[in-house]
């Protein structure tokens, strides 16, 4: 295991109203998509980085306002955190995104607030999702 493995694990943000196209467009320019899969309102997957197989979720109107989940079930992604990711991902979209401050300290609970970036910056937020 690298040290990058164990300060994220996995990495999620929120886009607030994409579309599921741009953001499979915008998932494609990091990863091979291998298989795609709805179950319910929820995309499912399966991709490839550098010879690691990720499974990524896209769960959308998962926040009042229109946000997106985008969930990269694993450490081997471009990012090292969550912010590194929604940073990015807000230089793409040019649209609201969102992300844990310090992650998860256990399944229900985030330990830190909400990185918000918008185009006056970034700041951050408490949310209730």
């Amino acid at each position: 295991m690298t040290e990058r493995a164990s300060i994220q694990t996995d990495v999620e943000i929120y886009a607030k109203r994409v579309s599921i196209n741009h953001i499979i467009e915008w998932v494609r320019l990091y990863f091979s998509i291998d298989e795609q899969k709805t179950v319910g309102s929820t995309l499912k997957l399966k991709l490839t980085r550098d010879g690691s197989a990720i499974t990524c979720t896209i769960a959308e109107n998962i926040a009042k306002g229109g946000y997106t989940s985008i969930w990269f079930d694993s450490s081997c992604t471009p990012w090292q955190t969550d912010e590194e990711c929604a940073q990015e991902a807000y230089t793409h979209f040019q649209v609201e995104i969102r992300c844990s401050v310090n992650g998860w300290t256990s399944e229900s609970e985030n330990s830190g607030g909400w990185y918000r970036f918008t185009d006056s910056g970034k700041t951050v937020v408490n949310w209730l999702t």
